[in-house]
């Protein structure tokens, strides 16, 4: 599907600075990790442009807190290429496959003895995102990871009986194999900031949560399509409404620009109504008044690096916040809303950058304009096995 497609977002895209040294750094990276060490693997890592995707995506984000998000996000793209040979329709395998790295979760950060160079790569990755990371911020990351683990049996099984999901059935599968919300997690980590619990039950939050993931799914299906199309993938929006409606591809993509759009307008109105609470309401609608509500969690920048165990956070995030949520020295705390706003503020900054960088990203890079013939597999290497 050409790229070239117009799809008109109201959120102005950016690039970090830090974009041609993280690159570097990513491929580094992959080569002292063994998922580059073969040259074919090498080129395309390079055409694909993961840290040039997660430089949109967190467009003020530099160093360290960058490139935990670019290692991450290589992690499950890697993954997911190796998902598009032969595993592809066989769902006891994936899931076996996929335990590897759900037993890295579990443990803290521990490869499985005899773990293939991936999973020992998300091993680390995982490493680095529990550093000084909340409880609470850990488990529901590792619950985003979960869902995109499981995911991947789920699809495997419905290759397997050649079924194309309903409308319906595709959303509430993408929104889990879509890695979004991990990917909003990351965006959490390179900023400084946690989203925690009672904020993320809130549904205007958990409403544009969802579109943005419908957006950047939705954006990703059409760019992808006829690279999924050849290998008989038929998770992709586009499919899954040719299907639906019996209509062509030109048909289906003018619907998708129209829920694009659509979603783009919710999304903008739940921000402005969000804007417009009142100072002394809470955005959950509970009353918080004598709460010690915590809105943000500092994190350390030093916390994000590849050795960054150990080491000491620095106490504080950009905004002068202690680790305990509360303003530095000299001021009076936060209180409960004004702690809310701020952290949904930079929340909503997130996902905005997410849907504008991932377009901005996806109209250059190679991965979908230049995709791997149908006939060979994306990576040419085992990475689950080191094979």
């Amino acid at each position: 599907m050409p790229q070239d497609i117009v799809f008109h977002l109201p959120f102005a895209a950016d690039v970090s600075p830090d974009a041609d040294d993280a690159r570097r750094r990513s491929l580094d990276w992959c080569g002292r990790r063994g998922l580059v060490a073969h040259p074919v693997n090498r080129q395309r890592f390079l055409r694909w442009d993961i840290a040039g995707l997660m430089a949109a995506w967190v467009p003020r984000a530099t160093g360290e807190r960058l490139d935990l998000t670019v290692d991450a996000v290589v992690v499950a793209t890697f993954l997911d290429d190796q998902f598009d040979g032969p595993l592809a329709a066989q769902p006891r395998r994936v899931a076996a496959a996929c335990r590897a790295f759900t037993d890295v979760i579990a443990s803290g950060g521990a490869a499985p003895a005899g773990a293939g160079p991936l999973v020992g790569a998300f091993a680390q990755v995982w490493r680095r995102l529990a550093h000084r990371a909340s409880p609470d911020w850990l488990e529901s990351t590792g619950q985003h990871w979960q869902w995109y683990l499981n995911a991947y049996a789920e699809e495997a099984g419905n290759r397997a009986h050649r079924h194309v999901p309903t409308r319906a059935e595709y959303f509430a599968l993408r929104r889990r194999s879509g890695f979004v919300y991990a990917m909003l997690d990351l965006s959490q980590r390179a900023y400084g900031f946690e989203l925690p619990p009672r904020l993320y039950a809130d549904p205007t939050v958990r409403r544009m949560l969802d579109i943005t993931a419908d957006v950047v799914d939705t954006l990703n299906d059409v760019h992808s399509v006829e690279k999924e199309e050849s290998r008989g993938d038929l998770h992709n929006l586009v499919l899954v409404i040719e299907h639906e409606l019996g209509c062509d591809r030109d048909t289906a993509i003018v619907e998708i620009q129209r829920l694009i759009h659509s979603w783009c307008a919710e999304f903008v109105a739940l921000e402005d109504r969000l804007g417009k609470r009142t100072p002394g309401e809470d955005i959950t609608g509970e009353d918080t008044v004598g709460e010690d509500t915590v809105g943000e969690r500092a994190l350390g920048q030093d916390a994000l690096g590849e050795d960054a165990l150990g080491q000491d956070a620095l106490g504080q995030d950009a905004l002068g916040q202690d680790i305990a949520g509360k303003d530095a020295p000299g001021d009076g705390p936060p209180g409960p809303p004004r702690a809310d706003t701020a952290v949904v503020a930079r929340l909503t900054d997130c996902m905005r950058s997410a849907m504008s960088g991932y377009l901005h990203w996806s109209r250059v890079s190679l991965r979908y304009s230049q995709p791997v013939p149908p006939d060979e597999p994306a990576l040419v290497t085992d990475l689950l096995t080191g094979g």
